[in-house]
Parts: C-alpha cells; sequence; structure tokens
C-alpha cells in the first residue's frame, strides 16, 4: 500500500511521537542532568550556551542496502557536501575521529568528531550511527569571542521500511551560543542531495518523501 506523501510523513512522525510521548520520572525532575550522549533531554549546557534539539524525516524510495551505501560511511560523507580532512581508526567503527571543517554562520571552523555506535543490519541494509563533538575539544569558542560550541550529539538511522522505501530519521541535540547552525536546513538538503545520487544511480524505484523537521527554534539561514 502506497501513501500520499502528506500522509506519509504524517504517519512517520506520529510513530516516533508516540514513542516519545511518556518521558520517564527521571526526565520530569527539576534540575536536568549535563548533556552527553546518554543524559534524559532536555540536559543542561554549559554556562553561555543554550540547548537546542532537532530532528529531520524522510522516506527515500530505494532498497536500504542502496540507502545504506550511499550515507552510511562515517570517513566519506560526500553526500553532506562535508569532506574529513583527517580521520583516526576504522570507518564505522565504534572510536573512530573525523575532523572536517564546518561553516557556520559565525564562520568555519575545525570540528573534531567521535563515533560512539553503529549497528548495522546485513540483511536489510538498515543501520544506526551515532557521534558527537569529541569532549577534549569542547568548547570551540567562536572567533569573534561572541560565545562557543559547547557539544553536541547527533544519531543517524535508516530503516528498512518495505522493499523499495526506506525511512530516514536524523535527530541532535546541541548547547551552542546564539544561533550558528540550522541543522534542519542542513539536513534536508543533505537528504535530498542523497536523493539526487540514488536517481541518478537509477536506484530509486519506490516513493519518496520530502524532508521535514522539527526543531525548537527558528533560524532564517
Amino acid at each position: 500500500m502506497k501513501f500520499s506523501t502528506p500522509l506519509a510523513t504524517f504517519a512517520l512522525l506520529a510513530s516516533f511521537s508516540l514513542a516519545a510521548a511518556s518521558p520517564s520520572p527521571r526526565s520530569r525532575r527539576k534540575d536536568p542532568e549535563k548533556c552527553s550522549a546518554t543524559s534524559i533531554l532536555p540536559c543542561a549546557c554549559p554556562n553561555g550556551t543554550t540547548y537546542r534539539e532537532s530532528v529531520t524525516f524522510s522516506v527515500v524510495g530505494a532498497a536500504a542496502k542502496d540507502v545504506k551505501d550511499v550515507i552510511s560511511s562515517y570517513f566519506k560523507p560526500s553526500w553532506l557536501g562535508v569532506t574529513p580532512y583527517s580521520t583516526i581508526g576504522t570507518d564505522n567503527v565504534v572510536g573512530a575521529i573525523r575532523s572536517s571543517k564546518l561553516p557556520t554562520l559565525v564562520g568555519t571552523y575545525d570540528i573534531t568528531e567521535l563515533l560512539t555506535k553503529y549497528d548495522e543490519d546485513l540483511n536489510f541494509g538498515s543501520f544506526v550511527q551515532r557521534f558527537e563533538q569529541e569532549e577534549s575539544t569542547v568548547p570551540v569558542l567562536y572567533k569573534n569571542g561572541t560565545g562557543e560550541f559547547g557539544g553536541y550529539w547527533v544519531t543517524l538511522a535508516a530503516e528498512y521500511i518495505f522493499q523499495y522505501e526506506t525511512a530516514i530519521t536524523w535527530s541532535v541535540y546541541a548547547c551552542e551560543t546564539g544561533y550558528p547552525r540550522n541543522f534542519a536546513r542542513f539536513h534536508e538538503e543533505a537528504l535530498k542531495n542523497a536523493t539526487d545520487i540514488l536517481t541518478k544511480a537509477d536506484k530509486i524505484k519506490g516513493q519518496n518523501v520530502d524532508p521535514y523537521s522539527v526543531q525548537d527554534f527558528l533560524t532564517g539561514s
């Protein structure tokens, strides 16, 4: 059964919203814990930074294995439009480190990231990848002296749904001063680029659902 694009989007959003609808008692406490890879959200950011969160959903009309081949490499994420200039370790193995020049609204910065999780379904191609700003590099101060990147944590997941439909969930929470990055725009443009790559390779056999984001702040850039 094929859903229309709007219905598919809402169905996908609903499935994830229900999963998060009942926070644990810990998440209701008055004093949130320090932000980390395992903290209950929302979490406490360092002084001078503000907690941000964003999530992007999409359906790519291609086999999960084909989607994985385009977007899963930690060391070769050319579909993002950002390529690491330095890597340490083994691609897609926990502990791998990559360093890239990250363009933002407050300048371009050398950012180092640590891969903390990578799981893959060898039969169907689903995968989950988690990484974060490498702790020893936190904070990265803004060049204009007005703030800092105080840590961020990212999860990228691709899930086999049907033979030629793969659901993407891409979430991030971060501690930053002001609004140096529009995560939603970056994620949506990157996923559209990944779909274009698959289209040119004649891998799109099902129905695409354009990326759709929910984030807790607005920025025009």
